[in-house]
């Protein structure tokens, strides 16, 4: 989606959004193949990209970076229409556990009716939070979310496209509770739109993506929808995975501000940390 695109579609009320992707896709959602646990277009509202292969991209990161084996429990925040769950299907074993929540009812409805009545250990949760991207209709903040979990259960957390839409005080939140309810030693992977010296100068240049509104360690790119995008300063990230006691053990640059030839060649920038 362009800058002038983006821009006119975020001056729809949110219950819009949704609706003029359904009209948008309804031509070739209403002949689509019927391919099995993929959604119709007019639903995804997790990103571009083609839903399997993106999610199969993810689950071979997961496999490389995260020590994840059969028998664990995962947590997916933010699991959206099931994109990073489909893979897990056909990987995790009677023992191992999927867990899921998202803001929007749309995406926890289908993962529940198409994944977990298949897949018994796979379970979504809806939990309604105020995001002025996705949800408007309630009060409560990312900020003061206790996850509905006990400590200590899960042996790998991920997040994708999720600190990309929050503010920073529901961005600590999120990485205290993951602190919380993730195994010592286990691992974490959470995509973010990082600033350093070299995305912010790319940025300028190239402007794949840009950030105009300076918030001092994290900015904007739509200040009317704030949650819309949001870049956070690298150090300020770094000192807040550091301060809820764990390890920063891998930064993978994306391409989203325009730097060319990165390691895995994914949009976002990815941040791996271990729980110690």
């Amino acid at each position: 989606m362009n800058n002038f695109l983006r821009k006119l579609y975020y001056k729809l009320p949110v219950s819009s959004r949704y609706t003029l992707r359904r009209i948008l896709y309804f031509p070739s959602d209403l002949f689509r193949s019927k391919e099995d646990l993929v959604p119709p277009k007019g639903i995804i509202f997790t990103g571009s990209g083609d839903y399997l292969e993106v999610g199969r991209q993810y689950f071979e990161y997961f496999k490389k970076y995260g020590n994840i084996t059969p028998d664990d429990s995962i947590l997916d925040i933010g699991s959206g229409v099931g994109r990073m769950a489909v893979p897990f299907t056909q990987f995790l074993s009677e023992k191992g556990t999927y867990e899921g929540f998202d803001i929007v009812k749309l995406g926890v409805d289908w993962c529940t009716e198409n994944i977990t009545k298949r897949y018994p250990n796979f379970h979504f949760k809806l939990i309604p939070l105020k995001n002025d991207l996705y949800y408007l209709d309630t009060t409560v903040k990312a900020e003061e979310l206790q996850f509905p979990y006990p400590d200590d259960q899960f042996d790998f957390i991920f997040l994708t496209s999720v600190f990309t839409h929050m503010l920073p005080e529901d961005v600590e939140n999120y990485i205290r509770e993951m602190r919380r309810v993730i195994k010592k030693d286990k691992i974490c992977l959470a995509t973010f739109f990082i600033l350093d010296d070299e995305s912010k100068n790319s940025m300028s240049v190239k402007g794949l993506k840009n950030f105009p509104h300076d918030l001092g360690h994290y900015r904007l790119m739509n200040k009317d929808v704030k949650e819309a995008n949001v870049a956070y300063e690298k150090k300020y990230i770094s000192d807040i995975i550091k301060k809820h006691n764990f390890e920063v053990l891998n930064f993978i640059q994306g391409n989203w501000s325009g730097i060319e030839n990165t390691e895995l060649n994914e949009h976002q920038d990815i941040i791996l940390f271990k729980a110690i």
